[in-house]
């Protein structure tokens, strides 16, 4: 079982166990339209060692499909144990599974994706191949992350399998993103005519996410001894493995972290103004146990305009217990981001059963303003504007404020005023300011009052 006070989050978030009892949890895929259904889907889960869950809107979880591996796996990671049941992805038109599995024939080990499909959503009826024979590893990298783009293709993340030069051979399948049709033929507009090659030159990619913005993939991989990165992919891109791991990387991590899955946020789940933000997962090391300065994590990013480089970059959510949880898997729900911690924070080293489902969740917005035991404001529809909380106009006591002689200049939202403050005895001299005439771009914090930091007690939910 896990525990949230082990994790640290961003100010004004928080982490909830959602669910717990998995066997090495991977990665997260959502029903796109889930149902309002108590016991209906709400999203799958994949194990690494042969399972697929199913958690549904009452938090129950059941099992979608099991003995998905045909070999004993070794449970040595990092090593011979590192491979399985990875990818996972539900498809938008019929709710069909879609999961990357590697399993072996003879000596030889291949990796495919296999198309579930169920008559409820809790318990795969049928499964049929989709893509199959491609030649891989029991050492991570195998098949990984399948999506579906925009355009309605499936989109499949494939490793180099341990065979760097194949990345860049277009008659192997090795350390490429594929592009098919749901079913799995090769669309007659691929980049490369007749082949299901979208893009080459990877050694490891872990993760995929489309962003909304740009109907652009962006995919995690991970790196050597050095240089993991997040990269944009384009139809024909070629990112350069065995010769370099920076070609057409939107961001770099010379040390490496291991990044696994990320996504975008998207329609408000965290409010607008973390709409296109990237969240990323950094695993880290396996079975490592406590904090630790690789992985352990997920960032969070904004990228520029163009997708070719990042503008900031964030800790969202650190682990800070004494197990050997890590962030692996990551994805939007339709009320937060929910990740799972793979090996899980066992009390001994029995990870059976460890793995937990948890949910990042925003802070109801609150905020609030006093001086000497009077609120001056008080509001939970509040504007944060560069590092500054600014109070709507109805939220605020303004028989304790009178306008001062001197204005207030900011280049990004224009010509103000200062306001004096009087509570009893005490006064507090241009110690809020407002805009009645902001700029276009800020028109939404007209007349809003800012408060100078150290002039009032001022707290909102991220503080307390």
């Amino acid at each position: 079982m896990g525990n949230t006070r082990n994790w640290w989050t961003f100010s004004g978030f928080t982490v909830e166990e959602v669910a717990t009892g998995f066997d090495l949890p991977v990665n997260i895929a959502f029903v796109p339209q889930p149902s309002g259904d108590p016991e209906a889907p709400l999203c799958y889960l994949s194990e690494l060692y042969g399972q697929i869950k199913v958690l549904t809107h009452d938090r129950m979880v059941h099992t979608y499909a099991t003995d998905l591996l045909n070999y004993e796996p070794t449970y040595d990671i990092p090593g011979s144990g590192e491979s399985g049941v990875t990818g996972i992805c539900v498809e938008p038109r019929t709710g069909d599974v879609l999961a990357s599995i590697i399993y072996t024939k003879k000596e030889n080990v291949y990796g495919k994706v296999v198309r579930m499909h169920s008559s409820n959503g809790l318990r795969a009826d049928s499964i049929e191949t989709v893509l199959d024979g491609i030649p891989s590893t029991t050492k991570a990298h195998q098949v990984q992350a399948v999506t579906f783009g925009p355009d309605g293709m499936l989109y499949v993340n494939v490793g180099d399998g341990g065979n760097a030069d194949g990345a860049q051979d277009l008659e192997d399948l090795r350390g490429k993103v594929l592009r098919l049709s749901r079913h799995g033929c090769v669309p007659p507009d691929n980049p490369m005519h007749g082949s299901p090659v979208f893009a080459l030159g990877f050694r490891n990619p872990f993760g995929a996410a489309w962003r909304e913005s740009d109907r652009t993939m962006y995919v995690t991989v991970n790196g050597p001894d050095r240089d993991d990165v997040i990269a944009r992919v384009r139809p024909g891109s070629n990112h350069g493995w065995p010769v370099s791991m920076r070609r057409d990387a939107v961001f770099v991590w010379e040390y490496t972290q291991a990044p696994t899955a990320l996504a975008f946020a998207e329609n408000g789940v965290f409010g607008p103004e973390y709409d296109d933000h990237l969240f990323v997962a950094l695993f880290g090391n396996s079975y490592k146990r406590g904090r630790d300065v690789k992985g352990k994590k997920i960032v969070k990013m904004t990228l520029n305009p163009r997708g070719d480089g990042v503008e900031t970059y964030d800790e969202f959510v650190t682990y800070i217990g004494d197990g050997p949880a890590s962030p692996c898997g990551l994805a939007f729900g339709p009320d937060g981001l929910y990740f799972t911690d793979l090996h899980g924070e066992p009390e001994g080293d029995d990870y059976h059963g460890a793995g937990s489902l948890y949910r990042v969740v925003r802070l109801p917005k609150h905020a609030t303003s006093v001086l000497d035991g009077v609120t001056l404001a008080e509001s939970d529809d509040y504007e944060l504007v560069e590092s500054y909380v600014y109070f709507p106009p109805d939220s605020v006591d303004w028989s304790r404020f009178s306008r001062s002689d001197r204005t207030h200049v900011n280049p990004r939202l224009g010509e103000g005023i200062y306001w004096n403050i009087k509570v009893g005895d005490t006064t507090r001299e241009n110690a809020a300011w407002s805009f009645s005439e902001p700029k276009s771009a800020m028109s939404h914090i007209k007349d809003y009052i800012a408060f100078a930091y150290g002039e009032t007690d001022l707290r909102t939910e991220r503080s307390g």
